[in-house]
């Protein structure tokens, strides 16, 4: 299993409150494990070669969630089904 993603105490802490560094430092240590680490995603290291992201990880990115609402279900469901699925260019 890989760590979570860390940020060097320098960044975190920044000069000012309001620096974009900070705010991002918070971000990447709020957001805990990827989907592709949770869910133990087999395309895990080709996605990180093909610099390229599926439709679980962008919602995790946006969301911070692991379930999503489904209309037509009309339920909160898992997104590991989404692993591997509509993957595209990281942005």
């Amino acid at each position: 299993m890989r760590d979570t993603l860390r940020v060097d105490q320098d960044y975190y802490y920044g000069t000012m409150d309001t620096s974009p560094l900070t705010k991002l430092a918070e971000a990447m240590i709020d957001v805990g494990p990827s989907p592709c680490t949770k869910f133990d995603c087999p395309r895990q290291s080709q996605c990180a070669e093909e610099r390229v992201e599926c439709k679980a990880f962008r919602f995790w990115r946006n969301n911070g969630e692991y379930t999503t609402f489904r209309k037509k279900l009309n339920i909160n469901v898992s997104i590991e089904e989404d692993c591997e699925k509509l993957l595209r260019i990281i942005e």
